[in-house]
């Protein structure tokens, strides 16, 4: 009985936890040369980054070896009025004024991280 009423109590907690933090979307392509190009997305930085290098390393240990990034560039693709906030308000406003589509502000895609890898 008490496991259960631990299951109980602390199964907010571990959903409250799950849900706080979008899992990154990833794409892995193989390359001719033997290797790898993964693409994170994610809400965040360092989650597009962690899930970048987890892509890598769950490749590469799948295959018994190990990974070495060669290169890895970050691309930030949230919405134009959050680019534009460093050139003042006015820079803004036009930004944001011309953009093709209105931007999601609730969306889980702000960064981009291109990683190539391979495994040795």
């Amino acid at each position: 009985m008490r496991d259960k009423m631990h299951f109980i109590l602390s199964f907010p907690l571990c959903l409250l936890a799950a849900c706080s933090s979008a899992p990154a979307k990833l794409s892995l392509l193989p390359l001719e040369d033997g290797s790898y190009r993964g693409v994170a997305i994610a809400a965040s930085e360092s989650q597009a980054l962690n899930g970048s290098l987890g892509l890598a390393t769950s490749t590469c240990l799948g295959l018994e070896l190990r990974h070495v990034v060669a290169d890895t560039q970050m691309r930030f693709r949230g919405p134009a009025l959050r680019a534009a906030e460093r050139r003042g308000l006015a820079a803004g406003l036009a930004t944001y004024v011309s953009a093709p589509a209105f931007p999601s502000l609730d969306a889980n895609d702000d960064y981009e991280i291109d990683i190539h890898f391979k495994c040795v």
